[in-house]
C-alpha cells in the first residue's frame, strides 16, 4: 500500500470517528494538525535591507541571525525585543535581481545573503526563540536565467520546452497584464513565450505534472530543513484560460489544493499564506473549503485602516469588516492576515504624511483585529522610506541607530538609502517610553497576554455618538472579553456609548478621557482624545 493510500485511509478513519463523536470534520485531504499561526504576530523582512554582517552594504542571513533577539529573545519578561513570533522572509533564493522574485534556483541561497548553512543557522536560531519561519515561494514564474528556461528556449524539441508556455504566433485576444493592458508574450528564437510580470519572469506551466512535482519537492526540501511555511506569491495568476484570461482560474484553486495535500502528507503543520491582491470577496476564495491556503492577506482591510487613520473616518473600516464577516463566517474568519503595508506599497508613515498619532491608532486597530497580523520591518519605528515610486524606496535599510552613514545597518555603504526624520531609528525609540516602537511592543505583548485578542471571536458593537472617527470591536474567547475602542479622527470624540455590558478594566490605552461607566447594557465613555484608543477587559 502506498503512503498516499495509507494517508487517505487514516483521514477517512479520523473523519468517521469525528462524525460519530459529533465533532466538526476537517475537509478531506486537509491536515488536522494544530494551527500554530492562530496566536502569532508575524513580521515581514527583506533580508537585503535588515542587517549587514560583513560591511558590503547588503543585508545578509548572518546579520539577520545576529538580530534575532530584537525580534524575540525568547524571554517574555524582557522589554528590549519587539516580541513577534513568526517571520516572513522575502525571497532568499539565487536571483539576478535585487528583489529576488525571479528565482534562478529553488533549492539554493542567494550568495549575497550567505550559504545554505547560514539559512539553516537562522532557522535553528529562530526556533530556539519560539519564532516560526515563512519563506516567500514564487511558483507562478521563474527567472529567465533559470536552467529550466535556458533549456526551454532552445526550441520545440527541448527537454523542458513544456515547462513554460510557448507559441509560434502572438495571440490576437487576451493575455494582457490586468494593471496596464500590456500583451505578456515576448519574442525569442523565432517563437513567443508568456511572462505576465516581465520578460525576465517567464511563467511556469503549472499544468505540467513534472513542473508541479519539482516545485512541491523544492518546498519539501525547505520544510525538511525546518521551515514552517510559505508565503505564496501571485496566486491569482497561477493559471490562464485558453483565451487568455490571466486571473482567478479554477485550475489555480485545484493546484493549491493539490500542493497543500502533497505537503501535508509529510509535514502536517505547514502554513500556506496566499497573496491574492484583489477585493476581499475574491481574495477569500483562496481559502477554498478550508483546503487551500490557511491565511490570506487582507488588502481591502489594509487600505481601510490606513485610510481611516488618515481621513479620521472609521466608516471604511466598518464597511470592510462587515464584508469580511459575510465572506468569512464563523471559524473561516481565521483566514484573515491583516496588515498595514508591505514591500509593494507606500509605507504607512509616508501614506499618513508623517503623522505619528495616526500611525499609532492604525497600529492599535491592526493588533485588535482577528486573524494573524503581519508587520512590515521598520513600520514599528515609523520609517517612511524614499519618496520616489521605485519599489526600492519601499524597501530601504532598517535604521538601528542614529549614526550616519550606516545607521547600524552596515559599516560600509548601504545598497540603497533614503532620508528619514530625526528619531526614526531603533536605539532612539527604545530609549523613549512614549515612542512608536514602545507602543508597538506593548500592543504585541498585550495581544499575546490576552487569549481573546490572540484567537477570539470578533463582533462590532453599536457606537452611539463620538463622531465619524469612533469605532469599537469586541473580542471574546477563552472565557474572556476585551473591548477595543478607537477614535480615528484628529479631534476628540466627546461623550459616546458602546453597546457592551460588564465591568471595564483598562489594559492599555492612549488618550482615554476617563473610565467608562457601565449601565443598561452599555458603556458610557466620557470621550477619547484625537487619534486615541483603549483596550478594556470586561468582567
Amino acid at each position: 500500500m502506498s503512503q498516499a493510500v495509507r494517508m487517505a485511509a487514516v483521514r477517512s478513519l479520523l473523519a468517521a470517528l469525528a462524525a460519530a463523536a459529533g465533532c466538526v470534520q476537517t475537509p478531506a485531504g486537509v491536515s488536522a494538525a494544530p494551527s500554530w499561526w492562530r496566536d502569532r504576530v508575524a513580521y515581514e523582512i527583506f533580508v537585503r535591507s535588515f542587517a549587514d554582517s560583513d560591511g558590503d552594504g547588503v543585508g545578509d542571513l548572518r546579520g539577520l541571525t545576529a538580530r534575532l533577539d530584537y525580534l524575540n529573545d525568547g524571554d517574555p519578561a524582557t522589554t528590549a525585543d519587539l516580541g513577534v513570533d513568526a517571520v516572513w522572509l522575502m525571497p532568499v533564493f539565487p536571483s539576478p535581481s535585487y528583489h529576488g522574485y525571479d528565482v534562478a534556483d529553488y533549492r539554493g541561497v542567494n550568495p549575497q545573503y550567505g550559504t545554505l548553512a547560514d539559512l539553516d543557522a537562522f532557522v535553528q536560531g529562530a526556533h530556539r526563540r519560539g519564532i516560526k519561519v515563512i519563506l516567500d515561494m514564487v511558483l507562478n514564474h521563474s527567472s529567465s536565467v533559470h536552467p529550466w528556461f535556458q533549456d526551454s528556449q532552445q526550441g520545440p524539441a527541448a527537454a523542458r520546452r513544456a515547462w513554460y508556455s510557448w507559441r509560434d504566433a502572438l495571440p490576437t485576444t487576451g493575455w494582457r497584464r490586468p494593471w496596464d493592458g500590456t500583451l505578456a508574450w515576448y519574442a525569442l528564437n523565432g517563437s513567443y513565450y508568456y511572462g505576465l510580470f516581465s520578460p525576465s519572469m517567464p511563467d511556469l506551466n503549472l499544468g505540467n505534472p513534472a513542473v508541479e512535482h519539482e516545485l512541491v519537492d523544492s518546498m519539501k526540501f525547505w520544510l525538511a530543513r525546518g521551515v514552517d511555511g510559505f508565503r505564496l506569491d501571485a496566486v491569482r495568476h497561477y493559471f490562464e484560460s485558453a483565451d487568455g484570461v490571466v486571473v482567478d482560474q479554477p485550475e489555480s484553486h485545484a493546484f493549491l489544493r493539490r500542493i497543500r495535500t502533497a505537503l501535508e502528507d509529510d509535514h502536517p503543520g505547514v502554513l500556506l499564506v496566499a497573496e491574492a491582491w484583489a477585493p476581499l470577496e475574491i481574495a477569500t476564495t483562496y481559502r477554498g473549503s478550508g483546503d487551500e491556503a490557511q491565511l490570506g492577506f487582507a488588502f481591502d482591510l489594509a487600505d481601510a485602516l490606513v485610510g481611516a487613520a488618515g481621513s479620521g473616518d472609521a466608516a471604511a473600516v466598518v464597511n470592510v469588516l462587515a464584508r469580511t464577516e459575510a465572506a468569512l463566517p464563523g471559524e473561516a474568519r481565521a483566514f484573515d492576515a491583516p496588515f498595514l503595508s508591505n514591500h509593494d506599497q507606500v509605507r504607512v508613515m509616508r501614506a499618513l504624511g508623517g503623522d505619528a498619532a495616526a500611525a499609532r491608532v492604525a497600529a492599535a486597530a491592526l493588533l485588535a483585529l482577528p486573524g494573524t497580523p503581519f508587520l512590515y520591518y521598520g513600520e514599528e519605528i515609523g520609517m517612511q522610506g524614499g519618496a520616489a515610486s521605485d519599489d526600492r524606496n519601499k524597501r530601504t535599510p532598517f535604521r538601528w541607530t542614529a549614526a550616519a552613514p550606516g545607521y547600524g545597518f552596515t559599516t560600509g555603504s548601504a545598497w540603497f538609502s533614503a532620508t528619514e526624520a530625526t528619531g526614526v531609528d531603533l536605539a532612539s525609540q527604545q530609549a523613549d517610553p512614549a515612542s512608536l516602537w514602545n507602543a508597538y511592543r506593548r500592543l504585541v505583548a498585550l495581544r499575546h497576554a490576552q487569549p481573546a485578542l490572540a484567537d477570539g471571536d470578533a463582533v462590532r458593537p453599536a457606537v452611539t455618538g463620538g463622531g465619524p472617527g469612533a469605532f469599537a470591536l469586541l473580542r471574546a474567547g477563552a472565557g474572556q472579553r476585551v473591548l477595543f475602542v478607537a477614535n480615528f479622527a484628529a479631534a476628540p470624540t466627546g461623550a459616546f456609548s458602546v453597546d457592551a455590558s460588564g465591568t471595564p478594566h483598562t489594559l492599555e490605552s492612549e488618550g482615554l478621557a476617563g473610565p467608562p461607566v457601565p449601565g443598561g447594557g452599555k458603556l458610557a465613555f466620557p470621550g477619547l482624545d484625537a487619534r486615541a484608543w483603549a483596550f478594556l477587559q470586561l468582567e
